[in-house]
């Protein structure tokens, strides 16, 4: 019989792991500070490119579509010790250009990211050298990069399916704090697709995806961060085989 692994949900006694110290950075489409799921003032930046064609950064990292805040909330739920950091690259529409992308992780690699949540991707046959340069970059800095698969991609995406990345899939089977770990696909965790619940709205009309499987495997992370904060990548692939990786009961 197959046992499901489940990772930190909500609050818990002290003592236990809650990503405290670890510093994750949310790149998306921004976090408003004053939903009840996220519980106050963070810090953040908006990476976008101006009218010279160039990249630029600026303060205003306020949320106008709800998904990178509902990413977020998630991660809060898993960690809620961790300290989120909002770098927002979507306005509107949750579509950029990888310059932008680029952009958000060369900051996020200079403001102090231990682990990046990146829940997006691009169609594995569109190679962008100076990304996949990023993100071993990170690996060398000892920073762990999360990304979620494209939805409804039937091949791999980028950035999940770099070596130097924890790339995620959503399980539509899996309970809301269950994560799987199976090395040796472009994708190595499992975990659900479903944002957490809000009051009144139906969970047909919230978002979902591989994005906000992708959030649990960060805030998981930043918990296991938090008793092994020296990990570099390969250390923590093997900490997460031990916790979350698929075991069967003994038999009789």
């Amino acid at each position: 019989m197959r046992r499901r692994p489940a990772i930190p949900w909500g609050a818990r006694p002290p003592g236990v792991p809650a990503g405290k110290g670890v510093r994750v950075v949310v790149v998306d489409s921004g976090v408003n500070p004053l939903h009840s799921h996220i519980g106050g003032w963070i810090d953040g930046a908006r990476i976008y490119r101006g009218e010279d064609g160039a990249v630029h950064r600026g303060p205003d990292y306020r949320d106008t579509t709800g998904h990178g805040t509902a990413i977020a909330a998630v991660i809060r739920h898993v960690a809620p010790e961790a300290d989120l950091f909002a770098l927002k690259i979507f306005n509107g529409a949750l579509a950029t250009t990888p310059d932008v992308l680029e952009g958000a992780l060369s900051y996020a690699l200079q403001a102090g990211a231990r682990v990046v949540n990146l829940s997006l991707g691009m169609e594995a046959a569109r190679y962008v050298p100076s990304l996949c340069g990023l993100c071993r970059d990170a690996a060398r800095a000892g920073i762990i990069l999360v990304a979620s698969a494209r939805n409804g991609s039937k091949g791999a995406s980028v950035p999940a399916s770099y070596d130097e990345v924890i790339g995620v899939k959503g399980d539509g089977r899996l309970g809301e704090d269950t994560l799987m770990y199976r090395p040796g696909g472009p994708c190595e965790c499992l975990a659900s697709p479903w944002p957490r619940s809000l009051p009144g709205l139906p969970r047909e009309r919230n978002f979902r995806g591989n994005s906000f499987a992708a959030a649990r495997v960060s805030g998981a992370i930043a918990c296991l961060l938090e008793e092994s904060p020296d990990a570099d990548l390969d250390t923590l692939r093997e900490l997460l085989r031990k916790r979350y990786g698929e075991k069967r009961d003994a038999k009789s």
